[in-house]
């Protein structure tokens, strides 16, 4: 899929979603969500095992369009769709089956770090910086920043977030455990994609447990999450993957001791 403000492309079974408005620094719009709709819908398709969601030009995503909204009037109807469709893309990058990954680079301010919050893994150029400036603005966030944004930093560092709206530099970013790795401006598509690629070649099943199961940890107590994981691990069972596994495992330990 290629359209004006996001583009989609499959290879190796990874989904590369970029938001593609640089001249804007790829600030969210209605066009942009509903573009960004479209190609996570690409996703269902069964050869797509992994996600990587990155931004073109300067930038990942400079949050929301503020020029547009100080010059384009909306009744309160287009109000409530514009701020759903960030919700559902947010939602729809959280809870796709396969692993996401975001590459950020320059700013990931508001919304577009809503965006990036939303994936599983994020790996971030060194001069990639991350700000959440709503409530100084008088808006507030979004994506279910405030359900995640705690369960990731802890809520000492959640309220220092959304309150001082500073940015949160790549470095601090690392500390904090929002981001995997810090790579070189030229290397972050390279290695963010061989990561979705090593990603790629997980067992679907596998994969796609592993991670509604984290996702819903929180949430569930104790027992409910041991009933998971058991009857996850029966499904597994009974895949080819688990066959070739258990197969491959049982050589490399004969070979090993051999």
């Amino acid at each position: 899929m290629s359209d004006r403000f996001v583009t989609a492309e499959l290879d190796a079974g990874v989904l590369h979603v970029r938001l593609n408005r640089p001249d804007r620094l790829n600030a969210v719009s209605e066009e942009l969500y509903a573009d960004l709709e479209l190609a996570l819908g690409e996703a269902d398709a069964p050869e797509v095992r992994a996600v990587l969601l990155s931004g073109a030009g300067r930038a990942f995503c400079a949050g929301a369009d503020l020029k547009a909204h100080a010059t384009r009037p909306r009744t309160a109807a287009e109000r409530r769709a514009y701020i759903w469709a960030g919700q559902r893309a947010c939602r729809r990058l959280q809870s796709l089956p396969q692993p996401v990954i975001a590459a950020v680079h320059g700013h990931a301010i508001g919304a577009g770090a809503e965006l990036a919050l939303s994936a599983d893994v994020l790996v971030c150029a060194a001069d990639a910086s991350f700000r959440l400036p709503e409530v100084g603005l008088g808006t507030f966030v979004g994506g279910g920043i405030t359900h995640r944004l705690p369960l990731l930093v802890g809520q000492l560092r959640a309220k220092q977030l959304m309150l001082f709206g500073r940015p949160l530099s790549a470095e601090d970013a690392h500390a904090w455990g929002l981001v995997a790795e810090i790579v070189e401006g030229d290397r972050l598509l390279e290695r963010a994609t061989d990561l979705a690629r090593e990603l790629a070649q997980l067992p679907a099943t596998s994969a796609r447990f592993a991670k509604e199961g984290l996702n819903r940890g929180p949430a569930v107590s104790l027992d409910d999450a041991l009933v998971y994981e058991a009857e996850a691990l029966i499904a597994c069972m009974s895949t080819e993957d688990w066959s070739e596994g258990v197969q491959a495992f049982t050589q490399r330990n004969e070979e090993g001791s051999g």
